[in-house]
This record gives C-alpha cells, sequence and structure tokens, in this order.
C-alpha cells in the first residue's frame, strides 16, 4: 500500500480568482476562476511567490522569480513527481486527487488474491498509476498527449517504478477502448479523469455528449466480477457528484452497489479551502 502522509503539499489559501500553493519549497500563485470568494489571508495571496501565473483576456504567462528552476520535484507518499511550468497554468498534478490516490492503493490492497489488470484512461502524468502499481498489478496508461506519457513515465522512474508492469499507451482514449473490445480484453478496475473538453488525435471531446458513448464501452471492458471503477468530472454545468454516482451504479457489474459520491476538496489550515473537482467511486 503506498503511503500518503508524506504529501509535500500545501494549499495556503484561495479567493478573488486565485490560489497560493505550496508545492514542496516552492510556492506558486496562479490563477482560480472558480474561487470567486473573497480571500481570508490576504497576506498569504499577496506573499511573494517562485512562480506567478496570470490568466487574462490578453495573456497567459508564467513570471518566475530568479531563483527558480524549469522543474523540481515533490514528495507524494512514497511516490515523487516532477513538477513544470505548463503554459495552462498546470504544474503536473491535480492536489484535489490526493484522497482518489490513496484509494485507489487501498482498494488495490485489499485484493491481493488474484492478479489485477487496471485501466487508467486520460492518465495524465502518472499518479493514478503509480499509486495502483503493485507486484499483483498490471496497469495500462493512456492518455493522447505524447508530453503526458513522458512525464508519466519519469514520474516512474522517479519513484523506484521504472521496471514496473506498467503499459504506456499515447492514443485517443475512444479509439484504443474501441481496439481493446475487438480484442476481446477486459480490465478489473478502470479509472477515469476526462475533461470537460478536449482535443486530440483529429477528435474533439464534449463531456456532455461523449461521457455515456464513454462508460458503455467501460461496460463492456470490465470483468464480470470487478474490483473498482473512480470517475472524477471537471463539468460542474453538466453533472454532480450524485450523477457519477448514479452512472456507476448502472454499470451492470455493480448491480446492487453503492456508489460513494465524492467532492474532491483540498484543505486549507489558514485560508479557504476549494472543492476542484468531484466524482465518483464504487468497489466490487
Amino acid at each position: 500500500m503506498k503511503n500518503n502522509n508524506n504529501f509535500d503539499y500545501e494549499l495556503i489559501d484561495c479567493g478573488d480568482e486565485m490560489r497560493t500553493e505550496r508545492f514542496g519549497e516552492r510556492i506558486v500563485t496562479r490563477s482560480c476562476p472558480m474561487a470567486l470568494w473573497p480571500s481570508k489571508t490576504r497576506d498569504g495571496l499577496d506573499m511573494k511567490p517562485d512562480a506567478r501565473f496570470d490568466r487574462n483576456e490578453t495573456e497567459k504567462k508564467w513570471k518566475k522569480g530568479k531563483d527558480m528552476t524549469d522543474s523540481w520535484n515533490i514528495s507524494v507518499g512514497s511516490l515523487m513527481a516532477e513538477l513544470r511550468f505548463s503554459p495552462n497554468g498546470q504544474v503536473g498534478i491535480f492536489p484535489e486527487q490526493h484522497d482518489n490516490w490513496q484509494w485507489i492503493a487501498d482498494q488495490v490492497a485489499k485484493r491481493t488474491d488474484k492478479p489485477l489488470k487496471i485501466l487508467n484512461l486520460f492518465g495524465y502524468t502518472g499518479m493514478s498509476t503509480l499509486h495502483a502499481s503493485a507486484p499483483h498489478t498490471e496497469v495500462c496508461h493512456v492518455d493522447g498527449a505524447k508530453s503526458a506519457i513522458s512525464w508519466a513515465k519519469r514520474n516512474a522512474e522517479l519513484s523506484g517504478l521504472a521496471d514496473a508492469n506498467l503499459r504506456w499507451i499515447c492514443d485517443d482514449v475512444m479509439k484504443f477502448m474501441e481496439r481493446e473490445m475487438r480484442r476481446g480484453n477486459k480490465y478489473d478496475a478502470i479509472i477515469l479523469d476526462p475533461p470537460a473538453f478536449g482535443r486530440g488525435g483529429g477528435q474533439i471531446w464534449k463531456i456532455e455528449k461523449d461521457l455515456p458513448r464513454l462508460m458503455g464501452a467501460v461496460k463492456e471492458l470490465l470483468v464480470d466480477d470487478p474490483a473498482f471503477v473512480i470517475l472524477s468530472c471537471h463539468a460542474p454545468k453538466h453533472y454532480s457528484a450524485s450523477d457519477m454516482a448514479q452512472i456507476l451504479e448502472r454499470l451492470p457489474q455493480f448491480r446492487g452497489k453503492k456508489a460513494e459520491p465524492i467532492q474532491l476538496k483540498i484543505p486549507s489550515k489558514q485560508g479557504n479551502s476549494l472543492v476542484a473537482s468531484f466524482g465518483a467511486r464504487v468497489a466490487g
């Protein structure tokens, strides 16, 4: 089981459409359009950060202090993550997924009676993949961006999992799932974190249109007695956590099981907490 107690991250405060966070020894301030409330610790948001990302109508830009490196590493439990500055204001991990990472590791630890094949879709930089990695698991990580696959492999190397039973697939998620269905492949667990909107492989993804098709493929790819499915979402205009739970409960493999709706909340000891995403999870 992965130990997540040593998560080297802290949300200092959020508000006024900004958030200030500590990643390791570095302080990062970046835009946060959902944080419409006033900040609690004006000093926290006004402190001089190591890097700042502002988003406005004309500019999206990182401004780094003179001592700020282009990348740095932090501990995520027993794992490591390399952080970098992405043009969209991200740094390489979504801290709100912390509880989900531990839940994934816990579910894997409970099902050691047989080998588990686990599919991580929209896998990004691989923290869910690495938390699902264990001696009895084979994890297939799928993302449509080559840069994300390379980043995830780097995190695996930093975490001592370069030789773990991990498959790295750069492909459109739906195209990959359709091929897996034709091949007759099945999985014991599936992790999903689809974007609200995305482009890739000549395809346009819109969650309000494409989520039913995605979940139809999930149904076909799951074994009869699955370990778990976890679904998170960033589209509050279209879905809620209870919607996500109902979607999972409609999977025939979990008939009679109750899915857990979840708010992916980042706590703050001194400032405002942030509900950054939501979703649901169900275990067999």
